[in-house]
């Protein structure tokens, strides 16, 4: 197997055993506004051929049987429909929304050739179909890719593929994340949540400022909580949160912590209970999923794919997105609980391996490819 991805690296120097990763592909979020991506002509057609130009190079030296679509979020669309063009076998394994029409429009070739409005720019397209040279690199509608080999990674994700005007999703197999639980610090001691844990980007979607306004409800009820942050994010972000908590005089009670790539999971067992916040409807945020198979109670959003795979009361405590009272109401009943969500967590925690144990992913990915190669 080869891997083909970006030149983005976390953490900046890379990580162990990357033999035959190659980190050639340039991301167009990484791109500065006066890169002129999607509205100059030149500019534009010299990054998609370039990204072309790369994975040309690796498809003639590797000749795979199969391609696997991971994530094209910041990567050309156009090679896809290139893929697409060539008859190579594709899989797609769809674990975020990059296939909606929205990500798709946002891409600078897309961009260049459907929205450049222009007076130049139009007639520089007409110019281009005249001569026979328009969309030597190809881009279309999402509808257009062929999904005939695909999974989703959760019901949530697949509904949201057959809103954006993608019918054949609707019969997309569910292949849900797995996570190697050898790696799984495990949580061992329980008590009566009082310390609470959040985890994630510090992006709007994510809802960090919520955990925030939920534990400032607590305060003014009487009820004494501590909450860490562990944010990733750029500078003004963090900043933005430590701003919220001086704000709202939640600094003897809430900490920004400290976190570098990989380590996390070194921390769920330190906590009585996690705080899921996300309202942007997420086909299936990782955070959660390892802090539940960290043997962590959680307090989950009613958001996206996770609450899928949990049950209110039973393997998790959910209250509705978006909602801090809400939020704070379901904290309350974490801390009611006499076992520290003890029995809670560990059933959980059963269902989950069954179901998201490695293995058992390996098998059904390994069908869908080889079905793909079959055909």
């Amino acid at each position: 197997m080869q891997v083909l991805t970006s030149k983005h690296r976390v953490p900046p120097m890379g990580v162990d055993g990357e033999t035959g990763v190659y980190r050639e592909l340039m991301r167009n979020d990484a791109a500065n506004e006066e890169d002129e991506l999607g509205t100059s002509y030149r500019v534009t057609y010299d990054w998609e051929d370039a990204n072309a130009r790369v994975l040309a190079k690796r498809m003639k030296r590797f000749k795979p049987d199969v391609v696997y679509v991971w994530n094209q979020q910041a990567l050309s669309k156009s090679l896809l429909f290139g893929l697409q063009a060539q008859g190579v076998p594709l899989f797609y394994d769809l674990h975020s929304n990059w296939l909606n029409e929205y990500t798709f429009e946002s891409d600078p070739w897309f961009r260049w050739w459907k929205r450049n409005n222009s007076k130049r720019s139009r007639l520089y397209r007409v110019f281009l179909g005249l001569i026979g040279s328009s969309r030597r690199l190809l881009i279309g509608h999402p509808a257009e890719l062929d999904l005939s080999y695909a999974s989703v990674c959760s019901a949530s994700l697949r509904d949201e593929l057959v809103a954006s005007g993608i019918a054949h999703a609707a019969s997309l197999p569910v292949v849900p994340p797995a996570l190697d639980t050898s790696r799984m610090v495990m949580k061992s001691q329980f008590q009566p949540a009082r310390r609470f844990i959040w985890a994630g980007r510090l992006t709007v979607g994510k809802a960090p400022a919520l955990a925030l306004d939920a534990v400032r409800i607590l305060k003014e009820r009487g009820i004494d909580v501590s909450l860490d942050y562990y944010g990733v994010g750029e500078p003004l972000e963090r900043k933005a949160i430590r701003d919220l908590i001086d704000h709202a005089g939640l600094g003897d009670r809430v900490r920004m912590q400290g976190i570098r790539p990989g380590e996390l999971l070194a921390h769920y067992h330190k906590y009585d209970a996690l705080l899921f916040t996300s309202c942007c409807n997420d086909p299936f945020p990782i955070t959660p999923l390892e802090a539940l198979l960290s043997g962590l109670p959680s307090i989950l959003a009613k958001d996206g794919g996770i609450v899928e795979v949990v049950e209110d009361g039973e393997t998790a405590l959910l209250f509705e997105s978006g909602d801090s009272y809400s939020l704070a109401d379901a904290m309350v009943r974490m801390m009611r609980l006499p076992d520290g969500g003890e029995a809670m967590s560990r059933k959980c925690l059963e269902q989950l391996k069954a179901r998201h144990s490695i293995d058992v992913v390996i098998e059904h990915v390994e069908a869908l490819l080889t079905a793909a190669t079959q055909d």
